[in-house]
């Protein structure tokens, strides 16, 4: 007999699906989901909604906790439901880049590492300012997220043989070769030295030369002027709508 957990995930997986077909793509983490829908297709939105209020009954009966949605302004508008039922958490900006803008990148200013090495999760925990236990837990999620992938993420730019600082360059599942950056960070004694904008350009590099990324969607908090910037200096051009973070926890 199958037990009520593995019925619940079945019942999940099926609601998910249902969603991709609608327009709203996911990611599975060990404990959470994490939904994205970025266009305005308000053709799909109450079929969306729908499903969404679905998927929030059965995850009681799943052992996913979480729900992470982000979606234009104007669509959630439409989504009465998940309204109601999920806590506004943000607002974010899009970034939007096809590789046009030329990158001053080479293989040798940069190394791919192990992402549980020992040294990987020690330099990771000093560019983040959190401790080790953190940059590990930072890690295995992102390899449960990401399990086809996550062994080639961890790129780190190189300047006279001294890591400054990282990237995580993946394509986005369930999409044409969308090409995105999982994290990125300068170590703090290398802030203010501009080398943020080398490093995304190590992550855009990668994508495109390794990953064979088609395009790049880079997404960041409304208020992350020096991220944006960033973006902007290496070719990526902002949306105009910006999305709306929502969560959902049991």
């Amino acid at each position: 007999m199958y037990s009520k957990e593995w019925v619940g995930e079945y019942k999940v997986d099926k609601i998910l699906q249902r969603l991709l077909r609608s327009g709203v793509n996911y990611i599975k983490s060990d404990s959470g989901l994490i939904l994205e829908a970025l266009e305005n297709n308000l053709s799909q939105a109450s079929e969306v909604d729908v499903l969404l209020n679905e998927l929030l009954c059965q995850l009681k009966n799943s052992n996913f906790k979480t729900v992470r949605f982000e979606c234009p302004k104007v669509f959630l508008e439409c989504l009465n439901c998940t309204r109601a039922k999920m806590q506004i958490k943000g607002e974010r900006v899009v970034y939007k880049g096809d590789f046009a803008t030329p990158l001053d990148v080479s293989p040798q200013d940069y190394e791919v590492w192990s992402i549980f090495n020992s040294n990987s999760i020690a330099f990771l925990a000093e560019v983040m300012r959190k401790s080790i236990d953190d940059a590990k837990k930072f890690l295995t999620e992102m390899n449960a997220e990401l399990p086809l992938q996550a062994h080639k993420m961890y790129t780190v730019y190189i300047i006279n043989n001294k890591p400054v600082g990282v990237v995580f360059p993946h394509i986005e599942p369930n999409t044409n070769q969308e090409g995105r950056l999982f994290w990125i960070g300068i170590h703090p004694i290398y802030l203010g030295q501009g080398l943020g904008k080398n490093l995304h350009a190590i992550g855009l590099y990668r994508l495109k030369n390794e990953f064979s990324a088609k395009s790049y969607i880079g997404i960041t908090q409304v208020d992350n002027h020096p991220m944006k910037k960033i973006m902007v200096s290496n070719g990526c051009i902002e949306n105009k709508e910006t999305l709306v973070s929502l969560q959902y926890s049991i």
